[in-house]
């Protein structure tokens, strides 16, 4: 790739070395695909002179004796803008999340009332403290961390490329509906990928960057954690309090192993009552594992794709099977399916890159394979049970 993306880029620069070419408008972008004139090649005086004069993006890519050109620009100036909706929902979360923290410690910074609407029991917030509210720091701040660790790693992977990228999309849920208050985040991609390679760093670089976060987290957590003891029918490994009842959390091999080496007490026929910062690096786990599954553009449909696009779309609709009977024991699952399905209008394949590579590299290949071992790993089959 050769230089940066700038307001107005002339691709009549590169006409004359073109043999052949043709243009499609994206939203956002002009993609220019064409093919170099016989005898020359990304070294050629001709080339490189242009390269040195092209402020946008440019790929050239060899295949036999012909040389290959992608070109990503705008002719349009890109708007900027404070980001107030970003700032907005982040700071929505932010109090959602310290709520979720509070009510984990039986404190109720809501002075929550119901409303009765026959059957129906409508929690909902009478007052705000803020001296309780922020006793769920614990919890609210280094879980907000992970989730930022894991979109921000995603952002640089993008913007180091020269793919355009939003800022992170939280999302808040009153903890009356969701024990930790939030929906997780997001970034939108606003360019095309040209190349797998760049498609495996931007997929590879959240995953990377969460669980390198909640290991740590997780293994101080549990030496603050407690064990205490299973009565019959309880057969979770993990267990929090929310709002005075208890919610008991299943196990990943990479937790289970975690847990019998680092948490105080014996833990073979016990249960362990998570600390704030283990249930933050539990959960971190969890969010690596549900965003390595290999399906549609998840982090882990960008690399399966990245990988093996032959064979991408096998997988993913392997999981799709695998997954539903695991919704009998866990609906979350039909509706992570149900989501996944919806946001790629029904398909759980990916989307070509415009200049497919014979070759992604060997250390990125190793990291793939180290990131489906993880995948492996940190999977909980059954996540959560009241």
């Amino acid at each position: 790739m050769a230089g940066q993306k700038t307001v107005k880029p002339d691709p009549s620069l590169w006409l004359p070395l073109l043999e052949e070419y043709r243009l499609s408008a994206l939203p956002l972008d002009t993609v220019l695909q064409g093919t170099l004139r016989p005898g020359l090649h990304a070294g050629s005086p001709e080339v490189v002179e242009v390269l040195a004069r092209w402020p946008a993006a440019a790929y050239l890519q060899s295949v036999g004796e012909a040389t290959e050109l992608v070109l990503v620009y705008q002719l349009k100036e890109e708007r900027t803008s404070w980001p107030v909706a970003h700032a907005a929902l982040f700071l929505a979360t932010v109090l959602t999340t310290l709520g979720s923290g509070a009510l984990m410690m039986d404190l109720d910074p809501f002075g929550t009332r119901v409303l009765e609407i026959g059957r129906l029991a409508l929690p909902y917030p009478s007052s705000i403290d803020l001296g309780v509210l922020w006793l769920g720091a614990p919890f609210a701040l280094p879980f907000l961390g992970v989730l930022l660790a894991h979109e921000m790693g995603h952002y640089i992977a993008a913007r180091s490329h020269g793919v355009p990228a939003s800022l992170p999309y939280f999302i808040p849920v009153p903890p009356y509906f969701s024990v930790i208050g939030t929906l997780g985040a997001f970034i939108r991609l606003n360019g095309p990928m040209v190349r797998r390679s760049i498609l495996f760093d931007i997929g590879a670089a959240g995953p990377v960057a969460s669980f390198l976060r909640s290991i740590p987290l997780f293994v101080v957590g549990l030496g603050l954690s407690t064990t205490i003891p299973v009565h019959d029918g309880e057969t979770a490994p993990f267990l929090i309090r929310f709002a005075g009842q208890s919610v008991w959390l299943g196990g990943s091999v990479a937790a289970h192993f975690l847990a019998s080496v680092f948490t105080p007490g014996p833990v073979a026929e016990s249960a362990i009552l998570l600390h704030p910062l283990a249930l933050v690096g539990w959960l971190g786990l969890f969010i690596t594992a549900l965003n390595l599954l290999p399906l549609g553009q998840l982090d882990g449909g960008h690399i399966l794709y990245a990988l093996d696009p032959r064979r991408h779309a096998w997988v993913a609709r392997g999981f799709v099977v695998a997954l539903l009977p695991l919704g009998f024991l866990w609906w979350g699952w039909w509706g992570w399916l149900l989501v996944v399905l919806a946001l790629h209008r029904g398909r759980v394949g990916h989307p070509a890159v415009i200049q497919q590579e014979r070759n992604i590299g060997s250390g990125r290949r190793a990291l793939g394979w180290v990131l489906i071992m993880i995948f492996f790993l940190t999977f909980v089959p059954v996540p959560l049970s009241l």
